[in-house]
């Protein structure tokens, strides 16, 4: 199930984001914030917060990724002896490398803009084991940091720490530059940084092909990849996603310790395996080398392959944009596309507990709702009262798993509207009595007419069924119950897992609640 099952790389990444050593070299970027008129870009109040040291932010055009990202790259103080990337997009009437990044650099200002008097942007981080936070304001035209005497005695520095900004410029090949071509065709000898073994490696792995040698040449400030593959070529023959590869590569190797890379549209060019590759080989990265990575994307591929903890869904409603933590591959994929929507949605907290929602309910019942899975519990909680925030036509039913209760969901549904008492959002719990869903699901099938119907799933004799049963029932996580299925029948572990749930929830009497739940909104009469 992707995002829910994490291997051991993000398994580790995850522990060590939770509990860094105290004694770590540089600081972790925990939270972006953006607060006050005129606002940023259209942002008057947006909390970003990172729980992933590999973080993806996701969401529809203009939702504020690509001002989140640049936010994040002016997050720190470089090194002086840091040398930041520009790629090839900055003029250059003075050559010399830059060691970090300014606020003109990403958001620039014209004679008739209005002022951004009154703009507050935060960051928090966590450095030597502490939770640091500094804000900064704009006041007559100037940013200054904002003294906190609740937290902080005095001003709060800015923190060091080596960060590099890898913008979509990285994919355009180099004959796309008129300076660049003018560069590269003269005498003079340029810098070469070849990709060391490991970075060669992973550079073959990505792209599917062995590649002997890849380095960035540098003249004027200017780069030029080269590389051979069977044969020797430039920048000037690649593809985008190969330029963007070697690019990304390049920088990546030469990051230090606890460093901070920012990438925009980081599968931009790569086609879909390349992009699954290549996910795969930055976790191992940022395991390694213990960097922090955040990127932005649209692609399902890509979120596919990072954990839940990873993405980061933003959103607008009206004139209000928030970050949504902890989304589905398949929530965040209905945000973008725009898709028509049916009469009525469903949310649920995970891939399981949508394909009961989907098998408790008769066919044509079913093909008026949509249903989606979106998180934890508490993401659950977020999204019922962002769905009426929202204000739109379309009324949403919210299924929290079995094993809550009635007191945690009204808490998590207080801890969400806040000052809006008025917002109450249609909820029920799934049946489970404490259980979870795959838990409830294996306890019913204790039952013979509930084992008879998984043998008929299944084409087998029901001695047979209780064997993959009794097999299901002995893992230590019962989340594991399709995978076990799926490697006891040969199924594919989706389809595995339906049958599973479908010999139960058919005609399950304790899922009536459910049904008669999205009958009676069914009927309601919408919303204008």
């Amino acid at each position: 199930m992707p995002g829910r099952r994490l291997n051991n790389h993000e398994s580790n990444l995850l522990q060590f984001w939770e509990n860094p050593p105290a004694a770590f070299p540089r600081p972790l970027l925990r939270q972006i914030r953006i607060e006050g008129d005129p606002g940023l870009r259209g942002i008057r109040r947006l909390l970003v917060p990172i729980k992933y040291p590999f973080a993806a932010l996701c969401g529809r055009n203009g939702v504020g990724k690509s001002t989140v990202l640049a936010l994040a790259a002016l997050s720190a103080k470089p090194p002086d002896s840091w040398e930041v990337y520009w790629g090839n997009t900055r003029p250059r009437t003075r050559p010399g490398a830059r060691s970090r990044y300014s606020y003109s650099d990403f958001f620039h200002r014209t004679p008739g803009d209005p002022p951004s008097d009154g703009l507050r942007l935060g960051w928090i981080s966590i450095d030597q084991g502490n939770e640091t936070e500094r804000t900064e304001e704009c006041r007559n035209g100037r940013w200054r940091a904002v003294q906190d005497i609740a937290r902080h005695p005095g001003r709060v520095a800015q923190l060091m720490r080596e960060v590099d900004f890898l913008p979509m410029s990285r994919v355009l090949p180099a004959g796309e530059y008129g300076s660049v071509r003018t560069a590269f065709a003269g005498p003079a000898a340029p810098t070469v940084q070849a990709l060391n073994d490991d970075a060669l490696e992973k550079l073959s792995f990505i792209m599917g092909k062995r590649y002997t040698t890849a380095e960035v040449r540098t003249l004027r400030g200017l780069g030029l990849p080269n590389c051979h593959a069977e044969a020797r070529y430039s920048g000037f023959d690649m593809g985008g996603g190969e330029c963007s590869l070697i690019a990304i590569l390049s920088r990546l190797q030469s990051l230090p310790t606890g460093a901070l890379a920012v990438v925009e549209e980081l599968e931009l060019g790569l086609h879909a395996e390349a992009q699954e590759r290549l996910v795969r080989t930055l976790i191992q990265m940022c395991r390694q080398r213990r960097i922090q990575l955040i990127c932005s994307t649209h692609s399902e591929v890509v979120l596919d392959q990072l954990p839940r903890q990873a993405r980061i869904l933003l959103r607008k409603h009206g004139t209000e944009h928030e970050a949504v933590n902890d989304v589905s591959t398949r929530c965040a994929m209905h945000e973008m596309s725009g898709s028509a929507r049916p009469e009525l949605m469903i949310y649920t907290e995970d891939q399981f507990a949508s394909t009961m929602v989907e098998e408790a309910l008769a066919g044509p019942i079913r093909a008026r709702v949509s249903i989606r899975d979106i998180g934890s519990n508490a993401t659950l909680a977020r999204q019922a009262v962002a769905h009426l925030r929202s204000a739109g036509n379309l009324q949403a039913l919210s299924c929290f798993d079995g094993d809550c209760d009635e007191n945690d969901v009204n808490r998590w549904i207080n801890d969400e509207r806040a000052d809006r008492r008025d917002l109450e959002p249609n909820r029920l719990i799934l049946p489970g009595n404490g259980l979870n869903p795959e838990s409830w699901i294996l306890a019913q099938l204790d039952h013979r007419e509930y084992v008879e119907a998984f043998s008929r799933e299944l084409n087998c004799e029901p001695s047979l069924a209780s064997s993959h049963l009794s097999a299901m029932r002995v893992q230590p996580d019962h989340h594991d119950a399709g995978h076990t299925l799926s490697e006891r029948t040969g199924l594919e572990p989706r389809v595995a897992q339906r049958h599973l749930i479908r010999s139960v929830v058919r005609a399950h009497p304790a899922l009536n609640e459910l049904r008669d739940k999205v009958a009676a909104l069914l009927d309601r009469p919408q919303q204008a």
